[in-house]
């Protein structure tokens, strides 16, 4: 009888155990702590990522890149200057086929508050040059060829856009299609 009681025992203490690690596992936050810009930043619902938190903001990475049609840009000669998005992009991705155009538009409207950079993700100039033209896209292009840039910024998929505020910090990165508001919210927190 009494090894009745110490299985039974054993079976509620176990059975109360991972209830508990359920319930305390189920409310903590994941962060990532790669090297990469996206320190710090907390994964939201449906794609969406948190400002990032911490100690410090630390400065988006500065990078300098050839310019598809000639020449170069350097993050760094915005700051102070206006905010600005990064559009992380490949000509073979159905998603970005899809959001550039409406960038493009929102560049269009914005351009004198907000800057939009096109990154296009390890392609030969000649594809992102062919979709650039085909879509009538307006903000201008960089060719991150090594993938360097990408990597600094932590970007592991096409279509994510890395939103920095006027003083270079990163305000927010949006996996997946921007949306206008977020181009308000940016402006607006610079």
């Amino acid at each position: 009888m009494s090894n009745k009681f110490l299985i039974i025992g054993a079976v509620v203490l176990v059975v109360g155990l991972v209830v508990y690690l359920s319930i305390t596992d189920s409310s903590t936050t994941s962060i990532n702590t790669t090297s990469s810009i996206s320190d710090n930043i907390r994964q939201l619902g449906d794609g969406e990522v948190a400002e990032p938190s911490g100690p410090t903001v630390e400065l988006a990475p500065n990078f300098t890149l050839d310019k598809l049609g000639g020449g170069t840009i350097s993050l760094a000669d915005y700051r102070g200057v206006k905010p600005v998005v990064l559009d992380f992009w490949a000509s073979w991705c159905p998603n970005c086929r899809r959001d550039m155009p409406r960038l493009s538009k929102m560049y269009e409207t914005y351009n004198n508050e907000v800057e939009v950079i096109g990154v296009n993700l390890r392609e030969s100039n000649s594809k992102a040059q062919n979709y650039i033209s085909s879509a009538g896209i307006l903000f201008p292009i960089v060719m991150d060829s090594a993938g360097r840039v990408s990597d600094n910024y932590g970007i592991r998929y096409t279509n994510t856009h890395v939103l920095i505020r006027k003083d270079g910090t990163v305000f927010k990165i949006i996996p997946g299609d921007i949306k206008e508001s977020d181009i308000k919210k940016l402006i607006s927190s610079s």
